[in-house]
């Protein structure tokens, strides 16, 4: 099967993450950004061994971001606490939702082009998320797996999203004291608004 890849499909590692709960202040946004870096040259390393080729999904990878499609009034209502869309620079696009106040919720979002779907995406991935893996069902969506880690140390969440050959990524995590709910509340709003905003492919 042809595949064609473009951009990434993250998976954070915890450490990453729990950095970027400072706050929506200008100390979060280093993190943010080294969050993308390091998606880039991670986590989607097996699925770019694929031949890449020029497409209507690369043309959509230039412009395309998933936090167009957000709306932080309804994420944030869901999660019971404030959060601010961060998407970066024209230089160095990102999404990014980031807490109002110190040590709160954060999520990161990314996404690839691959025509091989998200069962074989997730098969190139190295280093899978641990926790609970379930395969919720997202309206537009064609398929979607959901890992949650829930833990003295903290809540994190991994999410992944299939709209044709849109695949994209939720990570997230809530320090203790952490309302898992809110967390499970936000993070279906999250993917359902992703599914709702993705682009043709």
């Amino acid at each position: 099967m042809k595949r064609r890849v473009v951009s990434v499909l993250s998976v954070l590692p915890l450490a990453v993450l729990l950095a970027g709960c400072g706050g929506s202040s200008n100390d979060a946004s280093p993190t943010a950004t080294g969050a993308t870096t390091g998606a880039t040259s991670g986590a989607a390393s097996g699925a770019a061994s694929g031949a890449a080729s020029p497409s209507a999904s690369a043309t959509a990878a230039a412009t395309f971001n998933p936090c167009d499609s957000l709306s932080a009034a309804k994420i944030s209502q869901a999660l019971g606490e404030k959060l601010t869309i961060s998407k970066g620079t024209a230089a160095t696009p990102r999404c990014a939702l980031l807490p109002a106040k110190k040590n709160g919720p954060t999520f990161v979002m990314s996404y690839l082009f691959f025509d091989g779907g998200l069962d074989a995406a997730w098969k190139t991935l190295t280093d899978k998320p641990a926790g609970t893996v379930t395969e919720p069902e997202v309206p537009g969506a064609d398929a979607a797996k959901l890992v949650v880690q829930r833990k003295k140390s903290g809540y994190v969440v991994s999410a992944f999203l299939q709209n044709g050959s849109l695949i994209q990524s939720l990570n997230g995590v809530a320090l203790p004291p952490y309302d898992a709910k809110g967390m499970a509340r936000a993070t279906t709003e999250i993917l359902a608004q992703l599914s709702a905003g993705a682009p043709a492919s």
